[in-house]
């Protein structure tokens, strides 16, 4: 009996956030937490002070006995369930940052602390704080119904999948793969979100996200056979006025449409960017260490290619009054003819030179401009995506200053090599056009890529 209203007192202590009760019952009781602890199914003084935003209170207890913050209660929730169900988001989050695990703990129909996040939260901050902090949860956990926190969303909250699409559309924290993968997702009946969204709670903005900014495959069916504008077609609903919007938008977007995904590309170009920077990001460091010679080695074979072409460039001691016998001296030895080795050395004329113009600059190419693209072009692409690789994987190894300087440093050399390429070594003007062309539509997106990736971070620091 004592022990029983030791127990009732501690809950009106947490609902008062009575922490000198909690005590003087604690000392008057020494095992009345530990007998909680012990209970299968209980509603704990914690479950109490979450219910009531008590942050004081939920805190100490947390310092006590922290196994309590696992604790189903009688509707099978846990206090961080409670705390977000009642609005608390702040004591949730607290008590997360004392013990990250639990935002995996699993209460009702399977549902974790991020289910009930997104069924009952629509302040900005506080989902961005969330996913940030718990990502993995977002593509990990399934309800017992197979739904993922996007379904929760569809079926709920439509702020939540809205801010929730919207970072992942631009986050960094989950590869493209994963995010490809996330909206593929059906639950038990095989409905991906876009049907949940369809059957419950349409909303225009949010379908023309998932259909074309993200293309989803609206031709998916369910268990049922239906896809997305099919039950919004059967729905009792007719004439709402999301409904008639979502309905055209369904009809005219197709996943695969070439002119959406040309229209797209600048987005899938950053989006594979991203998942760059993600799979290096998570990469150990000895795989990063052996990336790293792998991509140096690229980019010195590369840059030396790019100086020395095939073939040499034009001597500086070569005549310029005498355009037609000018290379008739320049000629290739030839070991072997045929697969036999002759006695009589055999020299050939090289035959894919170009005989120059008067104008023409000591140290360009002597290729013809067909044969030096195809060799210039490959090797600028090899050596500007090792350049980005490179400028990826240096901030995980070495961090602040050194990281900025020796970008830097790479930048430098990668405007000498293109300066080169395109004033001195391409043999004429309009060879010089295709390589700006390419070469800097391939810089633009790299410097573009690290910008994406700098300049928010360069703003959060300005901002704080």
């Amino acid at each position: 009996m004592q022990s029983a209203s030791t127990e009732c007192k501690l809950m009106v202590a947490a609902e008062h956030n009575d922490i000198d009760m909690l005590y003087q019952l604690i000392e008057e009781d020494t095992n009345v937490l530990h007998r909680m602890d012990k209970m299968g199914v209980v509603d704990t003084p914690l479950h109490m002070a979450s219910s009531e935003g008590c942050v004081d209170f939920a805190m100490e207890m947390m310092y006590l006995k922290p196994s309590l913050a696992k604790k189903l209660n009688k509707e099978g929730l846990s206090p961080v369930h409670v705390a977000l169900q009642c609005g608390h988001t702040e004591l949730a989050l607290s008590l997360l940052r004392l013990d990250k695990t639990l935002i995996g703990v699993k209460g009702k129909m399977g549902y974790t602390p991020l289910h009930y996040l997104v069924m009952y939260e629509k302040k900005k901050d506080y989902l961005n704080k969330f996913f940030n902090e718990y990502h993995p949860c977002i593509n990990d956990d399934l309800t017992s119904q197979g739904e993922t926190a996007l379904h929760v969303a569809a079926g709920c909250n439509n702020e939540a999948l809205k801010y929730l699409l919207k970072w992942l559309r631009t986050t960094a924290k989950i590869s493209m793969l994963k995010k490809h993968n996330l909206l593929k997702v059906g639950n038990r009946d095989k409905e991906t979100v876009l049907h949940v969204l369809a059957r419950t709670q349409p909303d225009p903005q949010i379908v023309k996200l998932l259909s074309i900014d993200f293309r989803i495959n609206t031709e998916v069916k369910n268990s049922k056979g239906q896809t997305a504008l099919q039950i919004l077609e059967s729905s009792d609903k007719k004439g709402n006025v999301d409904i008639e919007e979502c309905m055209p938008i369904l009809r005219h977007a197709k996943w695969w449409d070439p002119v959406v995904i040309l229209r797209k590309t600048p987005f899938y170009i950053m989006a594979m960017i991203a998942q760059w920077g993600y799979e290096i990001k998570t990469m150990s460091p000895n795989n990063g260490n052996a990336m790293l010679v792998v991509i140096v080695l690229i980019l010195t074979t590369s840059y030396q290619a790019s100086l020395s072409p095939p073939g040499g460039v034009l001597p500086a001691d070569v005549p310029e009054n005498n355009n037609k016998n000018k290379f008739s001296n320049l000629q290739v030895y030839i070991g072997s003819i045929n697969g036999t080795t002759s006695s009589n050395h055999s020299y050939h004329v090289l035959e894919n030179i170009e005989f120059k113009p008067n104008n023409s600059t000591v140290g360009s190419s002597i290729l013809k401009k067909g044969l030096f693209l195809w060799f210039f072009i490959p090797n600028i692409l090899a050596f500007s995506t090792s350049f980005l690789l490179t400028c990826l994987v240096i901030p995980t190894l070495v961090s602040g200053f050194f990281s900025c300087v020796l970008t830097l440093s790479l930048s430098t050399l990668l405007f000498c090599l293109l300066d080169s390429a395109l004033v001195i070594i391409s043999p004429n003007n309009q060879t010089s056009q295709i390589i700006f062309t390419c070469v800097y539509t391939v810089v633009y997106t790299t410097y573009l890529a690290i910008a994406f990736v700098v300049v928010p971070k360069m703003r959060k620091y300005v901002i704080s």
